[in-house]
Parts: structure tokens; sequence; C-alpha cells
């Protein structure tokens, strides 16, 4: 929880005013949605275009910060690899961090962090590769120079003990995230069933120990010719940008790496699940999991959207079905969840949910099938559509505040990718806008049949755990020979200066006190539909009695399980019914209530908060709930 120097009661709101849009628009909406109906959707005006190399560049200019989100995706995942290379995808990206031709191991981290870069990393997913900074506006130089350079002249380094080096962290990623996880590899094993071993999404994102041992030199070498060409490529520099300079800097870094081979999109075929499969895998835990899973359609595809429609129906929040049903009801479910995995090749629906302490997993099923079979046979409400409708674009809209990371630039590069149009958001909105309840039954009874299914339960037990080949010795090699991708460009090897300091003044918003003491602070920001409020109390855990540790965070829990005229439920389903979250907590020196909304929702939801905050009731039952809750947590 984020905390302020404020009084010791304050309120931050940062609202949008009626223009809502970030910038011109970049798309049109489809014909069956009429454009009053999108007025309220930010568009982002960006310029998108293909050096001759292949590179697709795209170039977003927003002034809201003196900063710059440089986004490169690779367009390659597990979907490319080759059968006994699992996981090389994810291992390539832990190699593109080892070092390049002008940029030794370690360097690039330093210059980066020096300059104020922040949200340096990297990631892989199932269809895709990505790598970012954010930076200062006056660094951009930088960040474009080491990318640049690890896109072109990666190969020229490339040694055996690098790739040795990356192998050992990348078993060792495993060992912490699968083996010693508590369920990991019982997600593994969900996984293994829903696909064959021929298919590229059987294996995990992070592969298995023996193909990751066994990835030999050769076999980096030709994965990076293959995919990490700029033809495969897309970058998206988005921020305090001039974008007549930010092209001719592109062009400059990038414009001279050669194309690499043509790649072909993965051709495969998913076969489908024609009857259900069952396993049952012990794990180091103290608690029964259930999981179930779905083959489902890929990304964009007829059905995709319904069914994150009806993920949030399932499992979203306080409000949703399984949630009311398994652990505030019946209180036999520690936790809930559902998502809707969307991916190129085939996307899965899984539904995962733990027992609470003294219950099984054949209770979770039996009641998770209740609760699939009503959704069925009578479809979900208008009201639940409407409000799993809000609360999906609530989430959407917020990823745009953010410019690197999982934000705008992000966003952009994900489009682009899916869909070969980086403003695809209104698109987005519009479809997601027209489902109906009949839509999601109907995606309910063609996708989410019991005799299409994996369920897996994870049991407390002694794992069967996958074979951990020993690590072999390393064969003495020569140093890396320039392969030849890229030619040497002398100028290359000195990193780019920094250019002036752009001028920032933070925004200091307005403020107020009203007359029992309570500081206001407000803020106006137009480029979002979005407001966001937070209440800062000064009291956290630095204010628990010695006798009772944990009081602050249980207490800030509280609020939210209702107030003098609102029960625990009520209060979550108004909240989601608006498309808003709300959450109180505590930290160290502070506790907090949040809330964010719609600006068409704000007002009431406003209300809502004001309610928790004034009148809470803090019932005997919901004290009892939490607590059980909160015990549960700790096994």
């Amino acid at each position: 929880m984020k905390t302020r120097p404020l009084f010791a009661a304050s309120v931050l709101l940062a609202a949008a005013n009626s223009t809502g849009a970030a910038g011109a628009a970049a798309t049109a909406a489809p014909p069956a949605t009429p454009a009053a109906a999108l007025a309220d959707v930010p568009t982002v005006a960006f310029d998108k275009y293909t050096l001759p190399n292949g590179l697709q560049v795209i170039l977003v200019e927003d002034k809201r910060l003196p900063l710059v989100a440089v986004n490169v995706w690779y367009h390659v995942g597990p979907a490319n690899e080759a059968p006994g290379l699992a996981g090389f995808a994810h291992l390539f990206e832990h190699m593109m961090f080892a070092g390049s031709k002008h940029l030794p191991r370690g360097l690039a981290d330093r210059l980066l962090e020096s300059a104020g870069a922040s949200d340096s990393n990297g990631g892989t997913g199932y269809d895709s590769t990505s790598y970012y900074d954010t930076v200062p506006a006056n660094q951009l130089e930088l960040a474009l120079w080491v990318h640049a350079d690890r896109m072109g002249y990666l190969l020229d380094v490339l040694d055996q003990k690098s790739l040795t080096n990356q192998q050992d962290v990348v078993r060792n990623e495993r060992r912490e995230t699968v083996e010693n996880e508590p369920y990991g590899i019982v997600e593994e094993a969900l996984n293994h069933a829903l696909f064959p071993p021929e298919h590229p999404y059987y294996a995990s994102v992070i592969g298995s120990h023996t193909d990751i041992q066994n990835a030999k030199l050769a076999d980096v070498r030709d994965f990076f010719t293959r995919y990490y060409g700029p033809n495969n490529a897309s970058i998206v520099i988005a921020g305090d940008i001039d974008k007549v300079k930010a092209r001719a800097l592109v062009a400059k870094y990038f414009g001279s790496l050669k194309r690499g081979p043509d790649v072909e999109r993965p051709q495969v075929t998913t076969p489908p699940i024609t009857a259900e499969r069952r396993l049952t895998v012990p794990d180091r835990v103290e608690l029964p999991r259930v999981y179930m899973g779905w083959l489902t359609p890929p990304a964009y595809q007829p059905g995709d959207a319904e069914l994150s429609v009806a993920a949030q129906i399932l499992a979203g929040g306080k409000s949703s079905r399984l949630y009311k049903s398994l652990v505030y009801e019946r209180q036999i479910a520690q936790d809930v969840d559902a998502d809707q995995d969307a991916r190129a090749l085939a996307s899965t629906f899984l539904i995962e949910v733990t027992a609470r302490a003294g219950h099984t997993a054949q209770e979770l099923e039996a009641a998770i099938d209740a609760e699939l079979a009503a959704l069925r046979e009578h479809g979900p409400t208008q009201q639940e559509v409407e409000r799993a409708k809000r609360q999906i674009e609530t989430a959407m809209l917020t990823g745009l505040e953010q410019l690197g990371g999982d934000g705008l630039a992000d966003q952009l590069n994900h489009y682009n990718q899916f869909t070969g149009d980086p403003g695809y958001l209104a698109q987005d909105i519009a479809a997601l806008r027209r489902i109906t309840a009949a839509d999601v039954q109907r995606a309910a009874n063609t996708w989410l049949q019991a005799k299409h299914r994996v369920l897996v339960a994870g049991v407390p037990g002694e794992p069967k755990l996958p074979h951990d080949p020993p690590v072999p010795k390393t064969p003495k090699t020569a140093k890396a020979k320039n392969a030849g991708v890229n030619a040497a460009e002398a100028w290359r090897a000195k990193a780019p200066q920094a250019g002036p300091a752009p001028a920032f003044q933070l925004p200091q918003g307005e403020s107020f006190r009203l007359a029992n003491g309570l500081t206001v602070i407000h803020h106006r920001n137009a480029a979002l539909p979005l407001v966001s409020a937070e209440l800062v109390i000064k009291s956290g855990a630095d204010s628990n009695p010695l006798a009772l540790p944990g009081l602050a965070g249980f207490t800030a829990q509280m609020l939210t399980e209702g107030t003098q005229k609102r029960s625990a439920l009520a209060i979550a389903d108004e909240i989601a019914q608006l498309g808003a979250f709300m959450d109180a907590d505590s930290g160290t020196n502070a506790s907090a209530v949040s809330l964010l909304a719609l600006r068409s929702t704000f007002e009431q939801a406003f209300g809502i908060m004001a309610d928790v905050v004034l009148h809470p009731a803090f019932p005997p039952e919901e004290v009892e709930r939490q607590r059980a809750g909160r015990l549960g947590d700790l096994l």
C-alpha cells in the first residue's frame, strides 16, 4: 500500500474531466456499434511504419510525464519451439541479458540504472517475448542503443560459458517456481493433460530440466538467427518524444541491421478433448486445490471475449458466483479464481479453487459443478453481464495509466501482434459492450462441458518430481567469433550522451480542509475516463498493541465487510455493478481505503466508500469469517 506524508487523515482524488480522450482517434469503431456509444472510449494517437529490414515501429507522443517507454516484442515464444527444446524461448530471454558486442555483461543494466531507468526487464509469453525499459525522456537514445545492440550484435559474444551460466539460472528458477512452489507441479500436470506432448503449449513456458540442459550453443545461435531478426519484431516508443527525432534515432540504431529469414506463423492443430481427463497430484501443500481446464477459442476469435465475461461472473471478486457460494456462504473454500487465458494457437479456460481447512477436493468439485450447471442451464442475469463488462473495461483502461511495463506501450504491442492494429482498443471495448447474457450462456454450453475438461486435484502428499539431471562439465570452447549477422560499425561502441534534462513540474493539485479537519487534495487529469480516490489514515502496524499484532490490517480489511445499512455482499455487489474496485488495507505506518471507478459511476461509488469509512458495523459473523480466512492464508 502506498503511503503519503499527509495530515492525520486526508483524501486524494485524481479525476478525469468530460473530454476523456488521450488523442486523436486511430481506429474506427465497427459499424454495429453506434459512434456515440464509444464516445467515452479513449483512443491513442500513434504512428506506425515499417523499416526496410522489416522492423515495425509504433510511436506515441504522450506528454503526461518526462518519461519514455521503449517496448520491444519479438514474435516468438513456446509456440515456436521444436520438440526437445521446451523452455528454449524463455532460456533465450535470459541470454539476451548476458551481454552483446558493445555491452559486456552487466553494463547495460548499470548504464540504464544510472540514467534513471525503471521497469527494465523482459518476459516470455506463449506467443511472444518482450524486453522493455522506461527512461527519462532525455535518455531515449541510450535505451535504443541498448536494444539495438542486443538485436544486432548478440551473436558476436555468445559463447558456451554464457549459455552454461544461463542454463543454471533458468533451472534454479524452475526449481523455485515449479518444484518448490506450492501447487507448482500440479499446475504443470494440468497443462500436460490439456495438450499432447507434441503440441508447443504442452510444456510450461519455463520448460523442462532435461530440455534446458540439452540446449546446445548451436541451437542458441540458430534460434537467434531464425527469430530475432528485425522483421520478426516490433518496437513501441511511447512518452515524451518528438516523433521526427524519434524516427531519426530508430533509423540510426536499427536501420542498418540485416533482415532475418522470413518467419512463418506456427500452424498447429490442437486436438479437442472428447472425454473428461482426471488426475490426482500429490504435492507438499496443506490444503487440497481443484483445477478445471478447458481448451477454448484462440485470442480475438468468436467465444474468447464471451468466456472472459463468464470468468468474471464466476470468480471476479466477492460478487461472483463461486466466491459467494464456496467462500462466503458455505465456507468450504479459501479462495477462487477463473480466467480465460487467451493465446494465438488455442486458449484455455481455467478454474482454480483452494479448499478451506477440513474440506476436500470432492466437496469443491461438486460445488463448482453446481455453479457451472446453473450457468449453462439458466445463463447469467443481464445485471451480472453488465457488471462483468464494466469491471473488465475498467481494468483495460487502468492499464493505459502507465507508460511501460504492462502499460500503454505493452498494450499497443499486444494488439499489434494479435490483430495487426495497435489501436484496436476501441474495437476491443466495442466487442465487449455488445456481449449479452445469451452470448455468455451459449459460450458456456459450447466450451465448458464436463466431457471437454481436464480436472486435476492437488492434494497433500509426497510429490513425484520430474527428472532433474546433473549439470555436466562445461566443455572448453573457443571464444565466440563474429557470426557475420551485421557489419561492424565503430560508432556503436560508444554510449550516447544524454540530451538536455527535460523540464518538469510535478502537478500539485488543489486542496482544502473540511470543518472536521479532513484535508482533501484533488487533481484533474483528462487522459482517461477514470477517477481514483484514496483515504489515508496515519495509523498502521506501528499502532498495533504488542499483544495484538496484525490488528491494524484486520481492522482495515473489516471496513468493507459491512456497514450499518449495507452487508458485506451488498457492498461487493454495488461496487462491482458500477465497474469499480475498492480496497482497504494497512501498511507499516498508515492505513488506506482506495477506490477506482469509471468517471460515469464515480459519484455513486464514492458514496459507498464514504459509507464504508464512516459507518463500519464490524458484524461479529464477518469478523469470524475473516478470521478463518486469514488463518487459512497462513497454511
